[in-house]
């Protein structure tokens, strides 16, 4: 059990979950990011939620992102990159 993500949470390359997110189920005002989120930032352009533990945990019909949620997209000289989501300050909020 991790922390949940939400849209604004950064990847440990410092790249931003964008969304759209979960956004009937928000936390501290912010959507829950999912499964299928788009990612973007210095490291990963085109990058995309893709792996996630909270399966059994559904916002719209998709999975939850939280701590660890695997990330995969491309750098911006076309290398592929995979990275995870790791800052989260949703502590209080378990998935």
């Amino acid at each position: 059990m991790t922390p949940a993500a939400t849209i604004a949470n950064l990847t440990a390359t410092g790249d931003v979950i964008i969304g759209p997110g979960g956004f009937t189920t928000m936390i501290k005002g912010l959507p829950v990011a999912c499964m299928g989120d788009a990612v973007a930032g210095p490291f990963c352009v085109a990058g995309v939620v893709t792996m996630t533990t909270a399966l059994n945990k559904l916002a719209k019909g998709r999975p939850q992102a939280c701590i660890g949620s695997l990330v995969s997209g491309v750098s911006v000289i076309g290398i592929p990159v995979a990275t995870a989501v790791l800052v989260c300050p949703n502590v209080n909020v378990i998935v």
